[in-house]
């Protein structure tokens, strides 16, 4: 009798406190796989367009660009040329990159991690996929180009003439920025705000090495930041609104496609 009435017991006192423990916690984002594998698809299919750099034209004015025709920005940092800040700043890109990665899966784990990794990895994509459209676009010579310091087949290929923007930049802000905004969601603004400021340092140290290391001038880097910054601010935003494509009727009988969503 005493064992049923402990069970009894033990039963009313367990069921309520069951019935109002914490649910499984979720994850930051809730994806859509025809807006996030489209972001993925787009995104990686237009990056690819960096495999057949060798493809591509190099730099016409090779070995004898002018650089007063660089503005007044740039120009102290044409002709700058240093192998081992570029192997410094590939390590920091790398060790920049890894941080907030690393804090998101110890913050959240194996399943949720990968789930809120999807959208950080569109931003990176997607701004990865602009800055090869750029740099094809624009053709800007490197600063390498505009000394001789630099061996000759690293001043006259395709890839020295791929300058504007950093890609490097870019890449390590937009994680950053991803993973900080993904805190913020999360109710986490101490981690928010440490994965941001390692971030922005470890950025602003991969921007100073590219600039050294004669692969890009400052407002290149300045350029990638901002889009850096831009992405990662821009991906989380649109998994917060419900868009979707919708017909849109232009004047004279046209028609066109715009993106429409519910506003909160």
């Amino acid at each position: 009798m005493r064992i049923a009435t402990l069970l009894v017991v033990l039963f009313l006192v367990l069921v309520p406190r069951a019935a109002h423990a914490d649910p499984k916690p979720k994850p930051a984002y809730q994806l859509r796989l025809e807006m996030d594998l489209s972001l993925a698809l787009l995104g990686g299919a237009v990056t690819s367009g960096f495999l057949v750099l060798d493809e591509a034209s190099g730099v016409t004015c090779a070995t004898r660009c002018d650089r007063s025709k660089i503005n007044f920005l740039d120009r102290p940092a044409a002709g700058l040329y240093s192998e081992e800040w570029n192997k410094v700043g590939n390590i920091a890109v790398v060790g920049t990159v890894a941080f907030p990665a690393m804090m998101l899966f110890l913050e959240e784990g194996l399943s949720n991690g990968l789930n809120d990794s999807v959208v950080v990895v569109e931003g990176a994509l997607m701004t990865s996929a602009l800055q090869v459209l750029t740099s094809y676009a624009v053709g800007r010579p490197r600063p390498r180009v505009y000394g001789s310091e630099a061996p000759l087949e690293e001043r006259t290929d395709a890839n020295a003439a791929r300058s504007f923007f950093s890609g490097h930049m870019a890449d390590t802000l937009v994680v950053s920025v991803g993973v900080m905004q993904t805190f913020m969601r999360l109710g986490r603004p101490k981690l928010a705000w440490l994965v941001l400021g390692l971030g922005g340092a470890g950025s602003a140290f991969v921007g100073a090495t590219r600039v050294l290391a004669g692969s890009h001038f400052p407002t290149d880097v300045i350029a990638g930041a901002a889009i850096g910054v831009g992405f990662g601010l821009a991906l989380p935003a649109l998994h917060d609104t419900p868009v979707r494509l919708a017909p849109l009727a232009l004047p004279g009988g046209g028609s066109g496609l715009s993106l429409v969503g519910a506003l909160p």
